[in-house]
């Protein structure tokens, strides 16, 4: 429930009364990530499901270890072998330092593989939409000296 109702310089907002500027915007951020965190779940399965965290057989040398749940099963079901001399660049490794390109001649571990680059693309986007639905509702909300004037793009 947004309001602009103010008594000596505080707020009311769902439900809460005599919040200062800085208490509002708490109040409000945890209502907002409240409201997105159904979507998180999906971005983190995604990140998690996109891990090399599974053995696997030999693998040449310079390869990152293991394998994700997403390239097995996908790769099992999406398994398309490409034409000969085609590849797809795919980006891997367990950590940030440890990233390269490889490539792949196999749909299904092609998709796989950038499974958890999805899931990183979804949780930016959810941090993106829930600070600019916190400032939104935030601004709706207080007097116009209070309002937040920072942007991001």
């Amino acid at each position: 429930m947004d309001t602009t109702e103010t008594l000596n310089g505080t707020y009311f907002y769902g439900g809460l009364s005599n919040l200062t500027p800085q208490q509002l915007w708490w109040a409000i951020t945890i209502a907002v990530v409240s409201d997105h965190l159904g979507i998180s779940a999906v971005d983190a399965a995604l990140v998690i499901s996109g891990q090399p965290i599974l053995p696997t057989r030999g693998k040449p040398r310079g390869a990152t270890p293991g394998t994700s749940i997403a390239s097995k099963y996908i790769s099992t079901w999406l398994n398309y072998k490409l034409p000969r001399g085609m590849t797809l660049p795919t980006l891997t490794g367990k950590t940030i330092t440890s990233l390269h390109f490889s490539s792949t001649n196999n749909l299904g571990r092609f998709v796989g593989r950038n499974v958890p680059w999805l899931g990183w693309a979804m949780t930016f986007t959810t941090i993106y939409n829930i600070q600019r639905d916190v400032k939104a509702t935030y601004n709706r909300v207080v007097a116009p000296k209070d309002r937040i004037q920072w942007t991001y793009f």
